[in-house]
């Protein structure tokens, strides 16, 4: 703020309105635990809490991708509860590729390029040449989504932005500082598992050398939702209406804290 008195109190205010600040999300792998991430969003959009920029890594980059796009949560659950998962599971194990996902999940996405989003959104995967992380924001959107998700040895490494991608969880499993490079001034980041065992990961790069990584993703983000989904696993697809009811119970817990919290740093709340 410059000046003093009233005359500075007006003038910061005159600023804060031309620049309207933005509130990030940064959604973590988890693989079909992931259906919590709709139940946060839920949850906080009855509250009047919507994202402007969106970052995710493998599930998260998943979810993001769609909401980015303009699906609700609701939305994402009816897609996801009408996939045929025993033949599109036979498919993708049998191949070891995430290509049968490919042409499904490009349509549900209009074929978009990162531009084609209505906001602002990165998926984060790993180099399987060296452990590097890899931040993808432009190109065919569905790739993206596809090599963050891409897990070795389950499935092949997905060619996008020139390299050879993999699960993006090695590298920044709760990409906050991704949102903040989005252009987020605040960012809720939601974690699948405990944020802590993601502080120091171990990835075996092309040549056999083990690359560690000190992830910072998640302590970039300015409020952290942990759902209990102890009970889960990656693969529990039959039990994402729980996974959902325990995503929202988690963000409602803690949805006054969220709600004071942005308008104390008069980030806008959507009625």
């Amino acid at each position: 703020m410059t000046g003093g008195g009233a005359g500075g109190e007006v003038r910061a205010l005159k600023w804060f309105r031309g620049r309207q600040k933005k509130l990030g999300a940064a959604l973590g792998s988890g693989g079909a635990k992931g259906m919590a991430h709709l139940g946060v969003i839920q949850a906080l959009a009855e509250r009047g809490v919507a994202f402007d920029a969106v970052a995710g890594t493998s599930a998260g980059a998943l979810v993001g991708a769609l909401y980015a796009r303009g699906y609700t949560p609701r939305d994402i659950g009816e897609l996801l509860a009408r996939l045929d998962y025993k033949n599109m599971a036979l498919s993708v194990l049998l191949s070891k590729s995430l290509d049968p996902v490919r042409a499904l999940l490009d349509d549900v996405l209009g074929q978009s390029e990162f531009p084609d989003l209505r906001l602002p959104f990165a998926a984060v995967a790993t180099d399987a040449e060296n452990g590097e992380e890899a931040v993808l924001s432009a190109g065919n959107v569905a790739r993206a989504v596809l090599a963050s998700c891409a897990m070795p040895p389950y499935f092949r490494p997905v060619a996008a932005d020139g390299r050879r991608l993999v699960d993006g969880a090695f590298v920044n499993a709760v990409p906050g500082d991704v949102a903040r490079a989005l252009g987020a001034d605040f960012v809720i980041g939601v974690a699948l598992s405990p944020a802590e065992r993601y502080r120091e990961t171990t990835f075996a790069a092309a040549d056999g050398t083990l690359v560690r990584a000190e992830q910072a993703g998640f302590a970039a983000c300015d409020i952290l939702l942990e759902p209990d989904l102890s009970a889960y696993s990656a693969t529990s697809v039959l039990s994402g209406a729980q996974m959902f009811d325990i995503g929202y119970a988690c963000a409602e817990a803690r949805a006054d804290e969220i709600v004071r919290a942005l308008r104390e740093r008069r980030i806008p709340l959507r009625s």
